[in-house]
């Protein structure tokens, strides 16, 4: 009986030191993305669609989002196995999308932005009054394309009506913001 409760013991003591070692586990990292991937029917196509709550943020500074929101390395890691020369991402809401053409090594290229209904500006807002005082904006449209970071080209597309009359007025907001200089 003594020899049952010795070994009864020493089986006890066995599991219950198996039982106290540690197991260190691997850091986890959970991260936030107001970007949700979207798979197409191109294999060469990678399309991000802005959640809801951030789509404001994103027409604000579609190029400071995408730059806060989306890291390029990452996304040539993740597709590697694709012997690319350059890499076309496009951000897109319902108001309009953004295109960010980044060369193979990551250096972005070019960009491509196209909006429509979107809030004007204030410079572009002021501008339109001053145009077309006692007129009703109806819809608008923002195309802007650009090398890098600069922004080459911007143009805003605005229809207004009064009466039954409509008409078109483009505003360029790079020319909103030259001061006239005396004698010129």
């Amino acid at each position: 009986m003594k020899t049952l409760i010795v070994i009864l013991m020493l089986v006890s003591f066995n599991f219950n030191s198996h039982a106290q070692l540690i197991t260190e586990l691997e850091e986890t990292r959970i991260d936030y993305s107001p970007l949700i991937y979207i798979e197409t029917n191109n294999p060469d196509e990678y399309l991000y669609k802005i959640k809801d709550d951030h789509t404001i943020d994103f027409l604000k500074n579609p190029m400071a989002f995408m730059e806060s929101y989306f890291d390029i390395s990452q996304f040539i890691e993740q597709v590697r196995y694709k012997d690319y020369d350059s890499y076309l991402v496009r951000f897109s809401t319902d108001k309009g999308f953004l295109e960010a053409n980044y060369s193979k090594d990551g250096a972005l290229k070019r960009t491509r932005q196209h909006f429509k209904n979107i809030a004007l500006p204030l410079a572009v807002r002021n501008e339109l009054w001053r145009k077309t005082k006692g007129w009703s904006m109806v819809k608008n449209s923002y195309v802007a394309k650009g090398n890098g970071r600069l922004l080459d080209k911007e143009l805003y597309r605005i229809k207004v009506v009064q009466n039954d009359k409509t008409k078109i007025i483009k505003i360029d907001p790079k020319e909103l913001n030259k001061e006239p200089v005396a004698g010129m």
